[in-house]
């Protein structure tokens, strides 16, 4: 499998470079992050990345990019990699708001780029890469987003990628996404 690049090394990020290794699904893993004390736990406990600073040095070397950061921080992040990205990137994030983040990566991100958002129905009430687990996705939902102007064969490879996680996958729209996580999220409230 292609190299892969994960933007913010917290919960989601750490526990895919975890279950990445123990899959061994892609030759390297490169780590952005941006957190001085994130990048002292990952090297503490030892993660099998490689933390980098320069994105020039590791883009062209890389085939997939999964954005685990807060989405305040993707435009930053896409206006970053623009120029180095090419038609056969394959990019997703793992956001739980889809259309807004849509929003921001239609507007800013460079044309024919790939981007499937995917929201893996995991996590916990805690953060950082030492809470990070390899088991986290394990038997859990991930929503792939579908859009009209979808690559059919980077939707397989990114379906792939999720079951190899341990997920399952379903497929749907951004607006039925939020129309039923802004639900589910406020129902216990409502009740």
């Amino acid at each position: 499998m292609k190299n892969i690049l994960i933007f913010g090394c917290g919960l989601l990020g750490s526990s895919l470079v975890r279950k990445i290794t123990q899959k061994k699904i892609s030759k390297k893993i490169f780590i952005y992050e941006k957190s001085k004390k994130n990048i002292e736990k990952i090297k503490k406990l030892k993660l099998k990345g490689t933390i980098v600073k320069k994105l020039k040095d590791v883009v062209p070397h890389t085939g997939f990019i999964i954005f685990c950061t807060p989405m305040s921080e993707y435009k930053k992040i896409i206006l970053k990699l623009n120029k180095y990205l090419t038609k056969n990137h394959i990019i997703t994030d793992v956001g739980s708001s889809k259309s807004n983040s849509l929003k921001i990566i239609k507007k800013n991100l460079k044309k024919n780029i790939s981007w499937i958002s995917s929201h893996p129905i995991a996590g916990s009430e805690v953060s950082g890469p030492a809470h990070g687990k390899q088991d986290l996705f394990e038997g859990k939902w991930c929503v792939l987003i579908k859009d009209k102007n979808i690559n059919v064969k980077h939707l397989k490879f990114l379906d792939y990628f999720w079951k190899k996680m341990g997920s399952k996958t379903v497929l749907m729209s951004s607006e039925k996404h939020d129309k039923i996580f802004s639900i589910t999220s406020h129902l216990p409230h409502l009740i």
